[in-house]
């Protein structure tokens, strides 16, 4: 891909607002709730020109791209610079137990959960499993990874771009597979299934990890299953750029338009095994696609 990413600067007039909100008496629960309830937040900045230019420039890239990166934030108050800045697409916020709107995700050597690990992550969107997938998946750098460039390197392989190279290419049972065969996902943590085709209604839900789980817990038999999933691996490596988040730095990415990716990781140890430095990521998910 030789395409210039969708990426914009924020200026200081942005940062500085959002600065100023964070360093406030109001922490992050309390601005939680307040967008829950509203869907906003109550800052002066969002009801200048300024802040109304920003939003129409990320949208404008969203329509063009399905994913903007946003860069020079700050990145503070456990996320709730994440939260602010994500307000410039509309939309509700998926919320989680009492009523949380950001998780926050630091890379460990000592995990094989795919949120935690430092292993190489697969091209996926999130959530796949809900009935409702959520719309947009924003995620804000807290902590490079301390072997970036090299290492943490992030992508997205957008769907329509996806489907055309398989197509260009001739994998015509490829393609069958992602909009014709029904698959069958799982969340190992839940009882949760979805069966569908992966492409359907011009939308995609993938990941991997969830195919292979359900045909553990369902024995299911999938011709040439595996070789299918490393097709489409190397279809969304070719039609996707390799870019790095620094700190306060923000990939927004349709949920359901594309697919995102997150290279193996590294750690830089203070004091082994448990004192470490590693990529840190805050995530909040918003359910409704931008207008």
């Amino acid at each position: 891909m030789d395409r210039p990413l969708p990426e914009i600067t924020a200026n200081s007039e942005l940062s500085d607002a959002i600065r100023s909100v964070c360093d406030g008496p109001q922490g992050l629960p309390e601005l939680e709730r307040e967008a829950c309830e509203t869907t906003s937040v109550a800052v002066p900045f969002f009801a200048s020109d300024a802040w109304e230019t920003f939003c129409q420039t990320v949208l404008q890239l969203w329509r063009e791209r399905d994913h903007v990166i946003v860069r020079g934030l700050p990145a503070l108050a456990e996320g709730a610079s994440l939260l602010l800045a994500s307000l410039c697409l509309a939309g509700p916020f998926k919320t989680y137990r009492n009523g949380r709107i950001v998780k926050t995700f630091r890379m460990s050597p000592w995990t094989t959960d795919l949120s935690h690990t430092t292993r190489e992550g697969d091209f996926h969107t999130d959530i796949n499993t809900d009935p409702e997938p959520p719309a947009v998946t924003a995620i804000q750098c807290l902590t490079p990874d301390p072997g970036a460039p090299r290492y943490g390197v992030n992508r997205v392989a957008r769907a329509a771009d996806l489907l055309a190279y398989l197509e260009a290419n001739g994998s015509e049972d490829v393609l069958r597979f992602l909009c014709e065969t029904p698959v069958t996902m799982v969340n190992d943590r839940s009882q949760d299934a979805w069966t569908a085709p992966i492409v359907q209604d011009d939308r995609i839900r993938f990941h991997p990890e969830t195919i292979r789980a359900a045909t553990r817990r369902f024995e299911i038999q999938v011709p040439e299953i595996e070789e299918h999933l490393a097709a489409i691996h190397a279809a969304a490596l070719a039609v996707s750029a390799p870019f790095e988040l620094n700190a306060g730095d923000i990939l927004f990415v349709s949920n359901h338009r594309a697919l995102h990716y997150r290279g193996e990781c590294s750690v830089a140890f203070i004091d082994f095994p448990l004192e470490f430095r590693s990529r840190a990521i805050h995530v909040l998910h918003k359910m409704s696609e931008p207008q």
